[in-house]
């Protein structure tokens, strides 16, 4: 074949091929895209879900704090206490649907705040003992002495991680008991090789510094056990919908999964030992840093007062939920203060235009005027005002102090908050003393 034939094949097969490499590049970048989308679209669902479900959960656990505080035969707190648990439940699954989302957008923080491990602990076993008591079966907890009293991390998120480990150690043990040990993992431990597994494989342990310390935690059961194949699967995503053995018991499937990946935000390792009929051991191991145990006890400064110094606040309720309504109103006329309601943003604007308010508690998603924007127009009436005053009237001034309270929950929205010119923002569901807590560490002149 003479050159220039050979020349022209082969600048046609190069031509070729470059065609074929940018139409692959635009099918990659079409299957990204769709790909984002349907994840953003997921997001927004379970974001849009967890609202729906925070704004009922909200009721519920606000009314129980005020009505535990009335008098209640022994029948009734019984009772009561059965509410409580069952919407704790349900909150930690509403909790671990949001916290999937949160994680797969990278929008989970983790905070980095002093708390005892033991405190931890029993809050766990205070949460979960009514269950446990209701299968006839001992929940109990075991910690070392060499534990730290004080570690620094997010208690928050190790609670979740027990709430969840505990959770299911429960539902499938049907007699005996379930046990939460902690216990340090220290090279001059005599059966440190075998603990070694335990360890992450980030970590070594000979260059630790002398506040840090490896910290594993172990929730045993004497349940049904798992078998090998199953625990190939078992921190799965839903991973229960598969397999036939679980599916006559409660949950999602998500527990495990969210332990997981939340053991491995707080850069740990987690596994399980367990055989069929001799019950599980799910572990989890965290590198941790120890705090001064001085640091638990609250400043007296830092307390906040209960009262405010007796200064009673006029207080504007913009909610359009009619049974979050009564709970707030009730919650805060019962500690003196002047409340008015207004069911959306626009009632909200005129009355704030008609009236003089120290604080606007503000709802997010409602309808004719949300939130955000009600919160936008009135820090721009302010500022407005703020203009047309002379020197001596604005060192008087004092913005009216704005707090979200929202079902809308991801880190997102509490920035959105935020910019729009709130002071503080509350998660739904809240109980009295949260909403009165965000209350008393406003300013208040």
């Amino acid at each position: 074949m003479p050159t220039d034939e050979k020349n022209r094949e082969a600048e046609f097969r190069i031509e070729e091929l470059t065609n074929r490499i940018i139409e692959l590049e635009k099918e990659v970048i079409l299957s990204r895209e769709a790909s984002y989308d349907a994840n953003r679209k997921k997001t927004m669902f379970l974001a849009n879900m967890s609202h729906e479900i925070r704004t009922p959960m909200n009721s519920i656990l606000g009314m129980y704090g005020l009505l535990k505080d009335t008098a209640l035969s022994q029948e009734q707190e019984e009772f009561l206490e059965i509410i409580h648990i069952a919407s704790q439940n349900l909150l930690i699954i509403i909790n671990d649907i949001l916290d999937l989302s949160k994680i797969e957008a990278g929008d989970l923080k983790v905070e980095m705040k002093p708390f005892s491990v033991n405190n931890e602990i029993q809050q766990v076993i205070k949460l979960l003992s009514i269950k446990a008591r209701g299968k006839g079966i001992e929940l109990t907890s075991r910690i070392d002495a060499n534990v730290p009293s004080c570690i620094i991390g997010d208690a928050v998120r190790l609670k979740q991680i027990l709430i969840n480990l505990s959770n299911n150690a429960i539902k499938f043990t049907h007699q005996g008991q379930v046990q939460i040990a902690i216990e340090t993992i220290d090279m001059d431990d005599p059966d440190f090789e075998s603990k070694r597994v335990f360890i992450p494989d980030w970590i070594q342990p000979n260059l630790l510094n002398s506040n840090q310390r490896i910290l594993k935690f172990e929730v045993i059961d004497t349940g049904i056990g798992i078998s090998a194949a199953d625990q190939e699967t078992l921190f799965n995503e839903f991973a229960q919908l598969d397999n036939p053995l679980v599916k006559r018991f409660e949950g999602t499937g998500l527990g495990l999964s969210i332990s997981k990946q939340l053991t491995i935000l707080l850069r740990g390792k987690m596994g399980v030992i367990s055989n069929i009929g001799e019950g599980s051991t799910f572990w989890f191991a965290l590198l941790v840093t120890t705090g001064d145990e001085n640091l638990l006890k609250t400043p007296q400064s830092q307390i906040p007062n209960a009262t405010l110094n007796g200064r009673i606040l006029n207080i504007l309720l913009v909610e359009d939920n009619l049974l979050n309504q009564k709970f707030a109103m009730t919650t805060l006329k019962r500690e003196g203060h002047n409340v008015e309601l207004a069911e959306n943003g626009q009632i909200a604007m005129e009355k704030f235009r008609n009236n003089q308010y120290d604080l606007i508690l503000m709802d997010i998603a409602m309808p004719v005027m949300d939130g955000l924007e009600a919160a936008r127009i009135i820090r721009e009436t302010e500022h407005q005002k703020l203009q047309q005053m002379n020197e001596a009237e604005r060192k008087k001034f004092q913005p009216v102090q704005i707090v979200a309270i929202t079902a809308h929950v991801m880190m997102a929205d509490k920035e959105k908050c935020l910019n729009s010119g709130m002071n503080d923002f509350l998660a739904k569901p809240y109980r009295p003393n949260d909403l009165l807590g965000v209350i008393r560490k406003l300013n208040f002149t």
